[in-house]
């Protein structure tokens, strides 16, 4: 038997090996150089995954019980899915390379599309992950990373209006972006949509995020005050001054407006 051991590497930083990744193959068979490049493509993958596990251990030791939740729900849902496809187009297209071209290629396209949507949503979340991360690239930049996973990733098409940075207090724009992630993950979860316009705009004294969707809607006054999410939004946005308006009806798809106040610029002497 053939066995391709590949190393599984982590960042300088993380101070660990990332171990090995092995594939047996059955005597009489090895691997061409287009699985070797495979392989290593998925020994890359669990090595961001590894790193992201690290990185939400450490802060799960400063966030709450609420945001080491969100960060698990995330990892599952983007990276260990996101493998676990990569796998199965792998294997179906070894199954069918010699007997069905066609179908191979479309497992390796479907497989390709897994990885780069893997790769979107797994920088989004480590970009989430650092405390300093709005401070230096803004909001604008992760919401546009974001959408990117979101249409990698889950076929969405996303309309984002995202032109100038908008003036808001560090805690404003932490609170507009974990807004926008748990609109955005309602979209995907719940909503059955094609597609997403998500907007953020200012004028003299307001910043307004929109997050609008066409998908199936809901009740809202049925909801009351709505699901955990709805009530975790809400509380972002009064916890930065600001207000949070949910509209929606069955099949008429979704809106959701979070309105901050905008900083003053600071006046020189």
């Amino acid at each position: 038997a053939a066995l391709a051991a590949l190393p599984v590497t982590l960042p300088a930083s993380a101070g660990a090996d990332g171990g090995t990744l092995r594939a047996l193959y059955a005597p009489g068979t090895r691997p061409g150089a287009d699985e070797l490049a495979f392989l290593l493509s998925i020994a890359d993958h669990a090595g961001t995954a590894l790193h992201a596990t690290q990185l939400i251990e450490r802060a799960g030791a400063r966030a709450g019980e609420q945001e080491r939740a969100r960060l698990a729900r995330e990892l599952h849902d983007s990276v260990a899915q996101a493998l676990y496809g990569i796998t199965l187009g792998a294997k179906t297209a070894r199954a069918t390379l010699e007997r069905d071209p066609d179908r191979t290629r479309q497992s390796l396209e479907y497989t390709i599309r897994l990885a780069e949507g893997g790769v979107s949503e797994m920088k989004a979340l480590l970009f989430s992950l650092r405390p300093d991360a709005l401070e230096e690239g803004g909001l604008i930049a992760a919401l546009t990373q974001h959408a990117h996973a979101l249409e990698a990733r889950h076929g969405l098409t996303v309309h984002a209006d995202l032109r100038e940075e908008p003036a808001l207090s560090p805690d404003a724009q932490a609170a507009a972006y974990r807004v926008a992630q748990e609109a955005l993950h309602n979209t995907v979860k719940h909503a059955r949509a094609g597609q997403v316009w998500l907007s953020v705009t200012q004028d003299a004294g307001h910043v307004t995020l929109s997050v609008r969707d066409d998908g199936r809607g809901f009740d809202v006054t049925a909801q009351g005050r709505g699901t955990l999410g709805q009530r975790s939004m809400r509380e972002r946005a009064a916890g930065a001054g600001g207000t949070l308006e949910v509209l929606s009806d069955p099949g008429q798809g979704t809106r959701v407006t979070l309105t901050l106040p905008a900083t003053r610029p600071e006046v020189s002497a």
